[in-house]
């Protein structure tokens, strides 16, 4: 599904960006969590994953520039992709580091697209369209991108 190298990219300093977990604050008043993003060691610079931008963005918009009161929110309860990740990194150390890292993410995010195309054959099965549809959003979250788009 999965080809190249999810944990890690090149930056424009020269040095590695590896994925964590990150938290965002906006307009000085809401809490996002659980944003996955490359981070770089040597410049401290660090982007969203390009697979989650669009999810962020429209998040955002929802928020709008005004947003109500203090708030908290995991970006992982909005996107698959940063839900996999967060449950991944979330189970422990890895001995093998980035390598084993990396395989573990690539089976639980093979472990939710085959979940989710059995939630979408029971939605079907019930004739339940609004099920089906956010079980397509959700699965579009992980399909629709190819590995060079996670890059």
């Amino acid at each position: 599904m999965y080809k190249d190298n999810l944990m890690e990219k090149s930056c424009n300093c020269g040095g590695v960006m590896t994925i964590h977990m990150h938290t965002l604050i906006y307009s000085s008043k809401i809490k996002i969590t659980h944003v996955p993003v490359y981070s770089c060691g040597e410049c401290g610079r660090y982007e969203p994953l390009p697979v989650i931008k669009r999810d962020l963005g429209l998040l955002i918009s929802e928020l709008g520039e005004q947003p109500p009161g203090r708030l908290h929110l995991s970006f992982a309860d909005r996107n698959e992709w940063a839900s996999v990740l967060k449950d991944t990194l979330a189970a422990g150390t890895y001995a093998g580091g980035l390598p084993e890292l990396e395989e573990l993410v690539r089976k639980a995010l093979q472990g939710r697209v085959d979940l989710l195309l059995d939630v979408y054959r029971t939605a079907a099965s019930v004739s339940d369209q609004k099920w089906m549809e956010d079980t397509e959003v959700r699965l579009s979250q992980l399909t629709a991108h190819s590995a060079n788009s996670a890059k």
